[in-house]
C-alpha cells in the first residue's frame, strides 16, 4: 500500500515535465527585432520592413515616413534661399511705404506694415517680415486705448522668433499687461491670443539691426520703435494647442 502510495506521485511529476519539454520543443524561436540601418541593410522591425518595397517609398529607421504614419509636415514649404540683400531692400520699401502712410490722414491705429520677399505659412510655423512705424501723435489702439505704440501681445501657443532686420527701437518683454483683452477678429474671440497696454514690469531689450530675440509662448511683449521705425523677420513656432495655421 505504501509503495503504491509514493508510485503515484511520481508519475504525476513525470507527466506533467514531458509535457513542458515537449511544449517547449514546439514554441516559436523568437524573433529578434532590431533597429537602424547599417550599410543599406535594413535591419527595422518587421511591420515596416514589410512596407519598404521598390514600389513604395523608402520607410526610414523605426518606421519613419511609413505610408501607415500620417504625414509628419503635409504642408511642409520647399527649400528656400533668402538673399541679405534683398531683406534690406525690403527694410526700406518697408520705410518708404511708412513715411507715406503716416503723412495721410486717418491711416489708420496700426504702427504694423507687413512685407518683403518671406511669405511662408504652415501648421507648425509661419516666417514673415514686419515694419513697425514711429507714431508722434497718439491714436487709440486695437484694445481702444490712446497711445503713441500698438498694443502689447501675449500667445499662449507660439514661439516668437526675431530678427531685427532694420533700424532700431525697444521690444518690451515679460511682466502683465494692463487691460488684457482676448483679441477678436471676425468669427469672434481668438482663444489664447491677447492684446492690450501698457507692459507692468516688463524687461527692455534695444534692438537694432541684426539682433535676435526669442519670446516665449505667453510672454507679454510690445514694440517701441524709434523715429525711423524697426523691421525684422518673425518666425512663429507652433507649441502644439494652436489648432489653425499660424496667422497671427
Amino acid at each position: 500500500m505504501q509503495s503504491r502510495q509514493i508510485v503515484i506521485p511520481v508519475f504525476v511529476l513525470a507527466a506533467a515535465f514531458a509535457g513542458y519539454v515537449a511544449g517547449y520543443a514546439t514554441k516559436p524561436t523568437p524573433q529578434q527585432v532590431l533597429s537602424g540601418h547599417f550599410d543599406g541593410l535594413s535591419m527595422v522591425p518587421s511591420a515596416a520592413a514589410q512596407e519598404n518595397k521598390p514600389e513604395n517609398k523608402e520607410v526610414l529607421p523605426f518606421g519613419y515616413n511609413s505610408p501607415r504614419q500620417p504625414a509628419l509636415a503635409p504642408d511642409a514649404p520647399p527649400t528656400t534661399y533668402w538673399n541679405i540683400d534683398d531683406i534690406k531692400k525690403a527694410h526700406g520699401e518697408l520705410a518708404e511705404k511708412a513715411a507715406k502712410l503716416l503723412a495721410q490722414a486717418g491711416s489708420g491705429g496700426s504702427q504694423s506694415i507687413g512685407g518683403g520677399p518671406v511669405h511662408i505659412q504652415t501648421r507648425n510655423f509661419s516666417m514673415f517680415m514686419l515694419y513697425r512705424m514711429h507714431r508722434e501723435q497718439s491714436v487709440p489702439s486695437l484694445t481702444k486705448v490712446n497711445s503713441v505704440w500698438d498694443d502689447a501681445e501675449m500667445h499662449a501657443g507660439a514661439y516668437d522668433f526675431y530678427v531685427i532686420t532694420g533700424g532700431t527701437g525697444e521690444m518690451i518683454v515679460g511682466g502683465k499687461i494692463a487691460n488684457r483683452q482676448n483679441l477678436v477678429d471676425k468669427d469672434g474671440p481668438v482663444p489664447g491670443e491677447y492684446r492690450g497696454q501698457p507692459i507692468i514690469g516688463g524687461q527692455t531689450f534695444r534692438v537694432k539691426a541684426g539682433d535676435w530675440l526669442l519670446i516665449p509662448p505667453d510672454t507679454p511683449h510690445q514694440p517701441k520703435p524709434d523715429a525711423g521705425g524697426f523691421s525684422y523677420f518673425i518666425m512663429k513656432i507652433n507649441v502644439g494647442i494652436y489648432p489653425w495655421s499660424l496667422v497671427r
